[in-house]
């Protein structure tokens, strides 16, 4: 399922997936789809550069995902927009978006012409609980960014896409078998563990699909 909301995010809902040379950011890039979603674009020819939170999953990004950056939102050494001039000198192309929040706002300030912007989701939102109030998230306020550099932001639902899930489950196969696209798993064992595994997921304590095994 993370797979095929990958692709469906990265190739189907915008108007143009990742091109080569281009610069792609994506936010948890080590979660589930965000890290299947930074393969995709590598194997795009794209220099992508993934956002997520501590030292460990930086780390991850660049050892295992073999990313052209990582970005740590939780660094006190450097702010996030320091960090993301840093990793993108010439301004960003594409965005995965699984976060929402302040990292949207940052990239958006930083976008290029005709860029893409996707959104998947909204962890920032969930976190704070205000996905259950509309009135309460948290919105780009630098939306104005998007008329300025004409370029797009889209939301997916994948299930609205369900004509493609075919194509994305035969692309994932050819290059998982060819040891182009991990899969990393964090695995609990038993049903014990289950509120372990579901705070663990929200807090962003893992890297991969996290896995309750009963």
């Amino acid at each position: 399922i993370s797979g095929i909301a990958a692709y469906i995010g990265t190739f189907v809902s915008p108007s143009k997936g990742p091109q080569k040379g281009e610069t792609v950011v994506v936010s948890a890039a080590a979660g589930a789809v965000g890290c299947i979603a930074a393969q995709m674009a590598k194997l795009s020819g794209a220099r992508v550069i993934g956002v997520a939170g501590g030292p460990k999953k930086q780390e991850y990004l660049l050892d295992v995902l073999k990313l052209d950056g990582a970005v740590d939102y939780k660094c006190t050494q450097q702010t996030l927009g320091e960090q993301l001039d840093k990793a993108c000198p010439d301004g960003i192309d594409f965005f995965f978006d699984n976060v929402g929040g302040e990292i949207l706002d940052e990239v958006l300030q930083r976008i290029n012409l005709h860029s893409r912007i996707v959104v998947c989701g909204a962890i920032s939102q969930y976190n704070s609980g205000n996905i259950n109030n509309k009135s309460a998230i948290q919105g780009p306020s630098h939306y104005v960014r998007l008329a300025e550099q004409s370029s797009s932001l889209t939301g997916f639902n994948m299930m609205h896409y369900s004509s493609h899930f075919f194509q994305a489950v035969r692309y994932l196969y050819w290059h998982y078998y060819r040891g182009n696209i991990v899969c990393p798993e964090h695995v609990e064992k038993g049903i014990e563990s289950f509120g372990t595994c579901l705070e663990t997921l929200f807090s962003g304590g893992h890297c991969g699909r996290m896995i309750c095994e009963v």
